[in-house]
């Protein structure tokens, strides 16, 4: 049996951490949803951090994949770089939502051209 190096423990601590935290935050957050779409409240419990919660829930499961596949892929290089590329991909994307249209118009102009 292959013992995981340093690098593998660290990344699953900082993952299982990452999750516990996580899978918290999307309970508050749909917890704050659905009292306020039943009309059980009315608003959102969170008021103003409605918004912010929500973009970190979408970070924080990121990251939290992130680092669950990089545990997998870390004990193949190739694997490991093709897994890096679709991680920042997806951050690429996520960071900036135009990229993709960007993309497309600029295949578009040089397929027709």
């Amino acid at each position: 049996m292959r013992q995981d190096s340093g690098f593998v423990k660290f990344i699953n601590i900082v993952g299982q951490f990452l999750a516990f935290l996580t899978v918290i935050l999307w309970l508050l957050c749909l917890l704050n949803t659905a009292l306020s779409a039943d009309g059980i409240l009315g608003y959102h419990f969170l008021g103003e951090a409605t918004a912010i919660l929500e973009y970190i829930k979408y970070w924080a499961t990121l990251i939290t994949l992130a680092l669950s596949g990089l545990e997998f892929a870390s004990r193949n290089l190739l694997i490991m770089i093709i897994y890096l590329v679709i991680v920042a991909g997806c951050v690429v994307l996520l960071c900036f939502p135009g990229t993709f249209d960007s993309l497309v118009g600029m295949i578009q102009e040089k397929t027709a051209g």
